[in-house]
Protein backbone atom coordinates (compact mmCIF):
# COMPACT_ATOMS: atom_id res chain seq x y z
CA UNK A 1 0.00 0.00 0.00
CA UNK A 2 1.36 3.67 -0.91
CA UNK A 3 0.13 5.27 1.95
CA UNK A 4 0.55 9.04 0.17
CA UNK A 5 -2.37 7.67 -2.18
CA UNK A 6 -4.51 5.83 0.56
CA UNK A 7 -5.16 9.39 2.32
CA UNK A 8 -6.72 10.85 -0.95
CA UNK A 9 -8.95 7.93 -1.82
CA UNK A 10 -10.33 8.23 2.12
CA UNK A 11 -9.81 11.65 1.73
CA UNK A 12 -12.45 11.69 -0.97
CA UNK A 13 -14.54 9.16 0.42
CA UNK A 14 -14.62 10.95 4.08
CA UNK A 15 -15.46 14.37 2.06
CA UNK A 16 -18.23 12.74 0.18
CA UNK A 17 -19.62 11.52 3.40
CA UNK A 18 -19.81 14.95 4.63
CA UNK A 19 -16.72 15.18 7.38
CA UNK A 20 -14.81 17.85 7.05
CA UNK A 21 -10.63 16.36 6.71
CA UNK A 22 -7.77 18.29 7.94
CA UNK A 23 -3.67 16.82 8.60
CA UNK A 24 -2.70 14.86 11.24
CA UNK A 25 -0.25 16.22 14.05
CA UNK A 26 2.56 13.47 12.77
CA UNK A 27 0.97 10.72 15.28
CA UNK A 28 -1.95 10.27 12.75
CA UNK A 29 -2.53 11.10 8.82
CA UNK A 30 -5.37 13.04 8.62
CA UNK A 31 -8.91 13.88 11.10
CA UNK A 32 -12.16 13.67 10.02
CA UNK A 33 -15.30 15.64 12.04
CA UNK A 34 -18.71 15.87 10.84
CA UNK A 35 -21.94 17.30 13.30
CA UNK A 36 -22.05 13.99 15.19
CA UNK A 37 -18.56 12.41 15.65
CA UNK A 38 -14.68 12.89 14.81
CA UNK A 39 -12.30 10.44 13.28
CA UNK A 40 -8.41 10.19 13.23
CA UNK A 41 -6.94 8.16 10.42
CA UNK A 42 -3.57 6.68 9.62
CA UNK A 43 -2.39 5.05 6.49
CA UNK A 44 0.48 2.96 7.38
CA UNK A 45 1.72 -0.28 7.43
CA UNK A 46 5.00 0.20 9.90
CA UNK A 47 4.25 -1.31 12.68
CA UNK A 48 5.75 1.24 15.53
CA UNK A 49 2.98 3.45 14.15
CA UNK A 50 0.26 1.44 14.19
CA UNK A 51 1.05 0.02 17.78
CA UNK A 52 0.99 3.75 18.86
CA UNK A 53 -1.86 4.44 17.23
CA UNK A 54 -3.71 1.71 18.46
CA UNK A 55 -2.63 2.60 21.89
CA UNK A 56 -3.46 6.30 22.14
CA UNK A 57 -6.68 7.87 22.72
CA UNK A 58 -7.68 10.71 20.84
CA UNK A 59 -9.89 12.88 22.45
CA UNK A 60 -11.46 16.09 20.96
CA UNK A 61 -13.75 19.42 22.93
CA UNK A 62 -16.96 20.26 21.87
CA UNK A 63 -19.55 22.27 23.35
CA UNK A 64 -20.75 19.37 25.52
CA UNK A 65 -17.76 18.38 26.88
CA UNK A 66 -14.86 16.20 25.67
CA UNK A 67 -15.74 13.51 22.94
CA UNK A 68 -13.27 10.60 22.27
CA UNK A 69 -12.58 10.31 18.45
CA UNK A 70 -13.09 7.00 16.70
CA UNK A 71 -9.75 5.46 14.86
CA UNK A 72 -9.61 4.45 11.31
CA UNK A 73 -6.78 2.27 10.03
CA UNK A 74 -5.65 1.86 6.94
CA UNK A 75 -2.89 -1.00 6.14
CA UNK A 76 -1.84 -4.14 4.65
CA UNK A 77 0.17 -5.47 7.43
CA UNK A 78 -0.71 -8.30 9.22
CA UNK A 79 0.01 -9.81 12.81
CA UNK A 80 -0.21 -6.50 14.41
CA UNK A 81 -3.00 -5.65 17.75
CA UNK A 82 -5.07 -2.74 15.82
CA UNK A 83 -6.62 -2.62 19.23
CA UNK A 84 -10.32 -0.44 18.97
CA UNK A 85 -9.18 0.69 15.24
CA UNK A 86 -11.60 0.00 12.28
CA UNK A 87 -9.04 -1.28 9.73
CA UNK A 88 -9.72 -1.25 6.10
CA UNK A 89 -7.34 -3.16 4.02
CA UNK A 90 -6.86 -2.24 0.28
CA UNK A 91 -10.04 -4.48 -0.86
CA UNK A 92 -12.02 -2.57 1.54
CA UNK A 93 -10.83 0.70 0.82
CA UNK A 94 -11.46 -0.08 -2.82
CA UNK A 95 -14.89 -1.34 -1.47
CA UNK A 96 -15.55 1.72 0.08
CA UNK A 97 -14.37 4.13 -2.96
CA UNK A 98 -16.80 2.26 -5.12
CA UNK A 99 -19.48 2.24 -2.66
CA UNK A 100 -19.19 6.32 -2.01
CA UNK A 101 -18.75 6.69 -5.84
CA UNK A 102 -21.84 5.00 -6.70
CA UNK A 103 -23.64 7.45 -4.06
CA UNK A 104 -21.95 10.14 -5.33
CA UNK A 105 -23.39 9.57 -8.69
CA UNK A 106 -26.43 9.29 -7.68
CA UNK A 107 -26.49 12.26 -5.67
CA UNK A 108 -26.75 10.82 -2.57
CA UNK A 109 -24.71 11.02 0.45
CA UNK A 110 -22.61 7.73 1.80
CA UNK A 111 -23.02 6.43 5.18
CA UNK A 112 -19.90 5.20 6.71
CA UNK A 113 -19.85 2.94 9.36
CA UNK A 114 -16.78 3.37 11.94
CA UNK A 115 -17.71 1.52 14.60
CA UNK A 116 -14.69 -0.67 15.69
CA UNK A 117 -15.06 -4.78 16.33
CA UNK A 118 -17.06 -5.74 18.97
CA UNK A 119 -14.64 -6.81 22.43
CA UNK A 120 -11.39 -5.10 20.70
CA UNK A 121 -9.10 -3.68 23.45
CA UNK A 122 -4.97 -2.82 23.23
CA UNK A 123 -3.63 -5.72 25.47
CA UNK A 124 -1.53 -3.41 28.35
CA UNK A 125 -1.92 -3.13 31.77
CA UNK A 126 -3.29 0.37 31.88
CA UNK A 127 -6.19 -0.45 29.32
CA UNK A 128 -9.41 1.28 31.35
CA UNK A 129 -11.83 -1.72 31.26
CA UNK A 130 -15.32 -0.66 32.11
CA UNK A 131 -16.12 -2.66 34.36
CA UNK A 132 -12.79 -2.35 36.85
CA UNK A 133 -12.34 0.64 39.53
CA UNK A 134 -10.45 3.33 38.33
CA UNK A 135 -8.49 6.10 39.98
CA UNK A 136 -7.71 9.59 38.60
CA UNK A 137 -3.33 11.05 39.25
CA UNK A 138 -2.10 14.04 37.63
CA UNK A 139 0.78 12.02 35.39
CA UNK A 140 2.86 12.39 31.73
CA UNK A 141 0.88 10.52 28.86
CA UNK A 142 2.29 7.27 27.97
CA UNK A 143 3.33 7.36 24.60
CA UNK A 144 5.23 4.12 24.44
CA UNK A 145 3.85 0.90 23.99
CA UNK A 146 4.53 -2.29 25.89
CA UNK A 147 5.41 -4.13 22.71
CA UNK A 148 7.56 -0.87 22.03
CA UNK A 149 9.28 -1.09 25.28
CA UNK A 150 10.09 -4.38 25.17
CA UNK A 151 11.72 -4.08 21.59
CA UNK A 152 13.72 -1.19 23.72
CA UNK A 153 14.84 -3.42 26.43
CA UNK A 154 15.87 -5.67 23.77
CA UNK A 155 13.66 -8.92 25.12
CA UNK A 156 10.32 -10.40 25.65
CA UNK A 157 8.32 -10.55 29.19
CA UNK A 158 5.64 -9.21 30.77
CA UNK A 159 5.09 -6.04 31.34
CA UNK A 160 3.29 -3.58 34.31
CA UNK A 161 3.05 0.38 34.32
CA UNK A 162 4.00 1.81 37.41
CA UNK A 163 3.91 5.33 38.46
CA UNK A 164 6.72 7.42 39.85
CA UNK A 165 5.70 10.36 41.78
CA UNK A 166 7.59 13.91 41.62
CA UNK A 167 7.64 17.36 42.66
CA UNK A 168 6.94 19.65 39.66
CA UNK A 169 7.91 23.14 41.07
CA UNK A 170 7.84 26.67 40.25
CA UNK A 171 10.65 29.08 42.37
CA UNK A 172 10.80 32.69 42.28
CA UNK A 173 13.14 35.11 44.85
CA UNK A 174 12.61 38.88 44.09
CA UNK A 175 14.70 41.77 46.12
CA UNK A 176 17.93 42.88 46.34
CA UNK A 177 20.31 44.14 48.99
CA UNK A 178 22.93 46.97 48.96
CA UNK A 179 26.14 46.98 50.69
CA UNK A 180 28.52 50.05 50.73
CA UNK A 181 29.03 50.32 46.72
CA UNK A 182 27.29 47.10 45.48
CA UNK A 183 23.92 46.07 44.92
CA UNK A 184 23.07 42.90 44.53
CA UNK A 185 19.92 41.73 43.14
CA UNK A 186 18.10 38.51 43.92
CA UNK A 187 15.70 38.16 41.04
CA UNK A 188 15.27 34.65 39.87
CA UNK A 189 12.43 32.53 38.53
CA UNK A 190 13.23 28.65 38.43
CA UNK A 191 11.13 25.68 37.00
CA UNK A 192 11.86 21.96 37.15
CA UNK A 193 11.34 18.61 38.72
CA UNK A 194 11.80 16.89 41.84
CA UNK A 195 11.82 13.45 42.49
CA UNK A 196 9.45 12.35 45.36
CA UNK A 197 11.32 9.53 46.13
CA UNK A 198 15.02 10.47 46.57
CA UNK A 199 14.81 14.10 46.10
CA UNK A 200 16.75 14.21 43.15
CA UNK A 201 16.68 16.19 40.38
CA UNK A 202 14.45 15.13 37.41
CA UNK A 203 16.15 16.21 33.33
CA UNK A 204 12.37 16.19 31.94
CA UNK A 205 9.50 18.76 31.57
CA UNK A 206 6.07 18.38 32.96
CA UNK A 207 4.31 20.45 30.04
CA UNK A 208 2.29 18.24 29.17
CA UNK A 209 0.20 16.80 32.23
CA UNK A 210 -2.93 14.66 32.12
CA UNK A 211 -5.44 13.85 34.48
CA UNK A 212 -6.99 10.79 32.77
CA UNK A 213 -8.43 7.59 35.07
CA UNK A 214 -5.71 4.45 35.61
CA UNK A 215 -7.17 1.19 36.95
CA UNK A 216 -7.03 1.26 40.51
CA UNK A 217 -5.14 -1.53 40.04
CA UNK A 218 -2.27 0.02 38.58
CA UNK A 219 0.89 0.19 41.13
CA UNK A 220 1.22 4.13 42.35
CA UNK A 221 4.25 4.55 43.98
CA UNK A 222 3.29 6.71 47.38
CA UNK A 223 5.62 10.05 48.27
CA UNK A 224 8.65 9.64 50.31
CA UNK A 225 9.69 13.10 50.17
CA UNK A 226 6.84 15.19 52.40
CA UNK A 227 5.67 18.27 50.55
CA UNK A 228 7.16 20.48 53.22
CA UNK A 229 10.55 18.97 53.08
CA UNK A 230 10.40 19.54 49.38
CA UNK A 231 9.94 22.71 49.12
CA UNK A 232 12.48 23.45 51.97
CA UNK A 233 15.09 21.61 49.65
CA UNK A 234 14.41 23.93 47.17
CA UNK A 235 14.78 27.16 48.90
CA UNK A 236 18.05 25.97 50.51
CA UNK A 237 19.20 25.36 46.45
CA UNK A 238 18.28 28.58 45.35
CA UNK A 239 19.28 30.44 48.20
CA UNK A 240 22.56 28.80 48.00
CA UNK A 241 22.92 29.54 43.73
CA UNK A 242 21.67 33.69 44.93
CA UNK A 243 24.97 34.16 47.64
CA UNK A 244 27.02 36.28 46.44
CA UNK A 245 30.63 36.88 47.99
CA UNK A 246 31.32 40.85 47.96
CA UNK A 247 34.72 42.17 48.21
CA UNK A 248 35.25 45.80 49.37
CA UNK A 249 38.35 47.56 50.34
CA UNK A 250 39.17 49.80 53.00
CA UNK A 251 42.31 52.18 53.28
CA UNK A 252 43.40 52.78 56.63
CA UNK A 253 47.16 54.83 56.54
CA UNK A 254 49.37 53.43 54.54
CA UNK A 255 46.87 49.62 54.85
CA UNK A 256 45.16 48.97 52.39
CA UNK A 257 42.49 46.56 54.17
CA UNK A 258 40.16 43.81 52.16
CA UNK A 259 36.86 42.33 53.51
CA UNK A 260 34.60 39.41 52.35
CA UNK A 261 30.97 39.40 52.75
CA UNK A 262 28.27 36.80 51.83
CA UNK A 263 25.29 37.99 50.90
CA UNK A 264 22.31 36.11 50.19
CA UNK A 265 18.38 36.54 50.00
CA UNK A 266 15.97 36.52 52.69
CA UNK A 267 13.89 33.12 52.87
CA UNK A 268 10.48 35.99 52.95
CA UNK A 269 11.52 36.80 49.59
CA UNK A 270 11.29 33.26 47.81
CA UNK A 271 8.01 31.73 47.04
CA UNK A 272 7.72 28.31 45.59
CA UNK A 273 4.54 26.55 44.18
CA UNK A 274 4.61 22.64 44.64
CA UNK A 275 2.72 20.25 42.57
CA UNK A 276 2.71 16.25 42.50
CA UNK A 277 2.79 14.51 38.97
CA UNK A 278 3.22 10.60 38.28
CA UNK A 279 6.12 9.63 35.73
CA UNK A 280 4.69 6.09 34.23
CA UNK A 281 7.38 3.58 33.70
CA UNK A 282 6.85 -0.17 31.86
CA UNK A 283 8.42 -2.60 34.02
CA UNK A 284 9.67 -5.64 31.59
CA UNK A 285 9.99 -9.26 33.11
CA UNK A 286 11.33 -11.99 31.43
CA UNK A 287 15.00 -13.36 31.58
CA UNK A 288 16.01 -10.13 33.43
CA UNK A 289 14.32 -6.95 34.47
CA UNK A 290 14.02 -3.59 32.91
CA UNK A 291 12.37 -0.54 32.94
CA UNK A 292 11.65 1.61 30.12
CA UNK A 293 10.30 5.09 30.73
CA UNK A 294 6.61 5.08 29.25
CA UNK A 295 6.56 9.02 28.63
CA UNK A 296 10.16 9.37 26.95
CA UNK A 297 11.33 5.85 25.98
CA UNK A 298 14.46 5.90 28.21
CA UNK A 299 15.96 2.88 30.14
CA UNK A 300 16.25 3.40 34.10
CA UNK A 301 19.65 3.28 34.96
CA UNK A 302 18.09 2.06 38.71
CA UNK A 303 15.06 0.15 39.44
CA UNK A 304 12.40 2.16 39.99
CA UNK A 305 11.68 1.27 44.09
CA UNK A 306 14.11 3.09 46.60
CA UNK A 307 16.84 5.97 45.39
CA UNK A 308 15.02 5.70 41.81
CA UNK A 309 15.93 8.15 39.34
CA UNK A 310 14.48 8.66 36.27
CA UNK A 311 16.87 9.55 33.10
Amino acid sequence: MIPGRAQEIVQWILNAAGYDVDEGDGRHDLSACNARECVVILCSDERDRIEEFAWLKYRISTNSGPQECKKLLLTGAGGVDTGTCTVWNEEELARQAAKATHSYVRGERPVLNLEAPAGRRVATTVEVEEEEETIEIPHLPVTITPEKAMRIAGFKGTAECRFIPYWVYELESTGEKIYKSHIISFERKMTGTLSAINGLPGDFTADIIENTPIPASTQVLTPKVPKKEAEEQLVEWLIEELTKTVRVSQREGDTICYEDRELGPDRSGISVDLSLVYVPVWQIRGKRIIEVNAYTGDILEVPMDDGVEVL
